[in-house]
């Protein structure tokens, strides 16, 4: 997302804030998993998770007295950045349903790479030789995570992480919209809401809301739900105070936070060649991040 500039101030703080994005949005499908296996609906944590991020947000605009009109045309691509935000966090949480969590984040986190020819065919950003080499880089190692154990890779888990992480990519292209006209932070409180409401009526459809049935399930459902709160939360401070740039290589943690807390809280950890496979992913966004200036992801 397009975002003011920097304001002055410590920049250990800064990182310290992107360290805690990192953390929260690291630690969420872990939690997601827990959630599931104590019971709890896919429609139900998204509901929650809206919920809870869009009243936070809600009172930081309120607090801060953010303008909050939507300009006049923009109100279609509010919806569709809206849906692009809510299929994506359906897709990636639901996945670990599926698959394990560090194959789904790491399936996921490779929506960075596509973000460089999508902005390409919308005429927004030139596709380098650079970018196209980080391209292949990535989706190498990509294969090599799905190839090390193709028997255990559920199509559909696979489906989703990667279907979620096309979703925030074309995210990005509409937030690039609608960020000049609309302040950061309102926008996102702005397609939270929309996407709580959305939810809302969906869960009502399914038959209402499915809550956990033992205490695991409600740890993981209290404890998403306020990692992506906390996490969007923090994410808008610290791009006030570092800028966009920097939190967005920063931010590239979360991926391997996600690894380790699935090892620490789920006892599941890659294969070998899905390690090698994870760390050739890293290091082609790494290499596309160096040369472009790509917005710290915030509609997770």
């Amino acid at each position: 997302m397009i975002a003011p500039q920097p304001e002055t101030g410590s920049l250990a703080t800064g990182y310290a804030m992107v360290g805690v994005v990192a953390l929260f949005f690291g630690i969420a499908p872990s939690f997601a998993r827990l959630a599931f296996d104590g019971g709890v609906g896919a429609l139900t944590l998204q509901l929650l998770r809206f919920g809870l991020c869009a009243g936070v947000l809600w009172t930081l605009v309120l607090a801060t007295r953010l303008p909050r009109h939507v300009p006049r045309g923009r109100l279609v691509a509010l919806l569709a950045l809206a849906a692009t935000t809510g299929l994506a966090s359906y897709g990636y949480m639901t996945s670990v349903r599926h698959v394990p969590v560090p194959l789904a984040s790491l399936t996921f986190f490779v929506f960075p790479l596509m973000v460089a020819p999508l902005a390409h065919l919308a005429g927004h950003e030139r596709l380098t030789v650079r970018r196209m080499v980080a391209l292949g880089i990535g989706f190498l190692g990509l294969a090599l995570m799905l190839g090390a154990d193709v028997s255990h890779a559920d199509p559909l888990g696979i489906g989703l992480a990667f279907g979620a992480g096309s979703c925030v990519a074309v995210s990005f292209l509409l937030t690039r919209r609608l960020a000049n006209e609309i302040a950061p932070m309102v926008l996102s409180a702005q397609v939270t809401t929309i996407a709580t409401v959305a939810y809302a009526f969906l869960a009502a459809a399914e038959g209402g809301l499915e809550p956990p049935t033992d205490t695991r399930g409600w740890i993981g459902l209290i404890t998403n739900a306020g990692c992506y709160a906390v996490g969007l939360s923090f994410l808008y401070a610290s791009i006030r105070r570092l800028g966009s740039v920097r939190v967005a290589v920063v931010v590239n943690l979360e991926p391997v936070i996600s690894v380790l807390t699935a090892w620490i809280v789920l006892d599941q950890v890659l294969e070998p060649l899905q390690a090698v496979g994870a760390a050739v992913v890293l290091a082609g966004i790494a290499l596309v991040q160096t040369e472009r200036r790509v917005p710290a992801p915030d509609t997770i």
